[in-house]
This record gives structure tokens, sequence and C-alpha cells, in this order.
């Protein structure tokens, strides 16, 4: 199958699932707010998923207006990263339900991108948690959450965390670059057979090439 080919259907797939993820979060802050802190208060949080689904719609219609364009995979990847920072900023950091979106991100680069790109991607969306989280700790920016953790606990939540973002961006990188060997290892190559075929059938046509007649004939004339 065509690389680019592929990708385009991973894009694909990839703003239809997004659309459907963000109705899903959508539904969660509206019908059932007590799983997002601080909702009834927080008066970002509905504009950020109209925002989100906007963006996500915008990026279904360039697919379709310009297919074979090349930034699409990286445009999505960082638009979702940084939604995604937002979305967890706005709903409590260390207490959000949505950290977990994080890895969904992580897993789609490890399949659109190289193995290096998928981990620059794991790379920067632990940045940003890590960054908010401590400029929030420090009261440099507006706290969202409604607990305030000790160092101690936010230092390990970090570090599980960082270790959570790693272990999928590698295991993800791995199982798709074990698919590619294993789909290069299934296309059909010529047997044995046919090859010992081909070369007789090329032996034969440079005895009998242009300008030239079978000795059999030679000696009967």
């Amino acid at each position: 199958m065509d690389k680019s080919f592929a990708a385009r259907q991973w894009l694909d797939w990839l703003t239809r699932v997004r659309l459907l993820t963000i109705t899903l979060i959508l539904t969660i802050g509206v019908v059932w707010p007590q799983y997002v802190p601080g909702f009834s208060t927080n008066r970002f949080f509905l504009p950020l998923i109209i925002f989100w689904i906007t963006l996500g719609i915008l990026h279904l219609i360039l697919l379709r207006w310009l297919p074979q364009a090349r930034w699409h995979g990286g445009l999505q990847v960082t638009g979702d990263v940084v939604m995604i920072s937002l979305l967890v900023y706005s709903t409590g950091l260390q207490e959000s339900y949505f950290i977990s979106l994080y890895l969904l991100v992580i897993i789609v680069a490890s399949i659109l991108f190289s193995r290096q790109i998928a981990f620059l991607t794991t790379a920067t969306c632990f940045l940003l948690l890590a960054g908010m989280t401590m400029l929030a700790f420090a009261e440099r920016i507006p706290r969202t959450f409604s607990t305030l953790p000790t160092a101690e606990s936010l230092r390990t939540w970090l570090v599980m965390n960082l270790l959570g973002f790693l272990a999928v961006a590698y295991l993800a990188s791995f199982l798709e670059g074990r698919g590619a060997r294993r789909e290069a290892r299934g296309t059909p190559q010529p047997s044995g057979l046919h090859r010992r075929h081909h070369s007789l059938h090329a032996r034969r046509s440079d005895y009998h090439g242009p300008g030239r007649t079978h000795p059999a004939a030679e000696s009967y004339r």
C-alpha cells in the first residue's frame, strides 16, 4: 500500500474520531457536570469545546479540499496538543479527567510520523502539562484546581505521567514499526522458478536477436 495513501486514510479517520471525541466531552460536561471539575464556575469550557469543534470541521474541509498536502498531519496533531492542553488547564490540571487525551495524540503521532517525531510530540505534551501545573502551583497563572497539592505529591504525579507518556510512545512506535516491517515482508516476491524462466527467456531473446537466424536454418540453407 502507498504510504501517502495510508496516511490520508489515517487522517480521514482521525478527523472523524476527533469530532466524535469532542462531542462526547461536550456531552459529559453538559449532562454530567460533576465529572468536569469547576464546570459550574468555568466560563471557558463551552467556548473552548465549540472552538475545537470548529477546528475539527475546518480540518475535515481542508482534507477534502487539499488531499495531497503533506502538512495535514502536523497541523492536526499540533492543534490537538494545544486544545487538549487548554482543556486540561480549564478543567483543573492534575484534577482533570481529560489528561488521558494526551495519550491519543501520542498514538496518532506514532502512527503518522517517525519515532523521533513521536517522542518529540510526547516531550511537548509533557512539558506543556508540567509547565502549566508548576506555574499554577507557583501562582504565576490562575489556579484551576480546587485542592492545593503538596510538592512531593505533585512531583510523584509528574513522574508517573512522564513514564506513562514515554511508555505509550515507545509501544505505539514499536508496534507501528513492526507492522510496517511485516507489511514489507508480505509483499509478493518472484519465486525461484519464475526467475529461472525469466532468465531463460532473456537468453533466448538475446540468441534470436534482430538480424540473426537459428543455426538449423543456416545449415538447411
